[in-house]
């Protein structure tokens, strides 16, 4: 087996890493899968697996995809379960207020712009210095996506197709097709993205 994960170096705990690995922990336990099982079925070691718990590795989007997958929830959980207040027609997303997701390690930071998980759209605000990724290995799902690069540019990969998208362009795509991402061209990367079902 191997680990697959050009930035998950074991490090000190990160209080993202910590607040993942606990997610994941309690996933585990609530699912009666040992570490063993878990690392059998996402092709990972049984201690990468425990570092990752123990929020001392730095797992890349494409680990925690196979993590969460092999569990039965979505990375997108990470951000939090709780629901948006109640008896409002509206939510609004107030900067350094949001829930979000920080890869340990990555450089990467998702900020989720809508209220939660249970309504009909996911709206994420990405972040990624220039080289990050979303990892080797595509990924893909149910549901529909659409991009819009705010600042930088993103190198996406649809099936083996490469799509160049810098700054004020926009993209929109069956999530089916098999999908992953690099940031690009040396400056960060600023984007929302849009997914519907929510299932990032």
């Amino acid at each position: 087996m191997t680990d697959s994960k050009p930035n998950a170096e074991a490090s000190g705990v990160s209080s993202e890493g910590l607040h993942i690995g606990t997610k994941i922990r309690e996933w585990r336990n609530e699912n009666g899968a040992t570490l063993a099982a878990i690392a059998k079925a996402t092709d990972l070691s049984t201690g990468y697996v425990s570092q990752v718990e123990r929020g001392l590795a730095n797992p890349s989007l494409e680990t925690l995809k196979r993590l969460t997958d092999a569990l039965g929830h979505a990375v997108a959980e990470l951000f939090s379960n709780e629901p948006a207040a109640q008896g409002t027609t509206y939510f609004v997303s107030r900067q350094g207020q949001r829930k979000k997701i920080q890869f340990p390690g990555s450089g990467i930071m998702n900020e989720l712009l809508s209220p939660d998980l249970q309504h009909a759209m996911e709206v994420i605000w990405v972040e990624a210095p220039s080289g990050a990724s979303s990892g080797v290995h595509a990924h893909l799902h149910e549901g529909e996506e659409c991009g819009v690069i705010i600042q930088g540019q993103m190198i996406l990969w649809l099936d083996s197709e490469e799509i160049v998208l810098n700054g004020g362009d926009a993209i929109y795509f069956d999530s089916r097709t098999p999908h992953r991402w690099i940031a690009g061209d040396g400056s960060q990367l600023r984007a929302i993205w849009l997914i519907t079902p929510p299932s990032f």
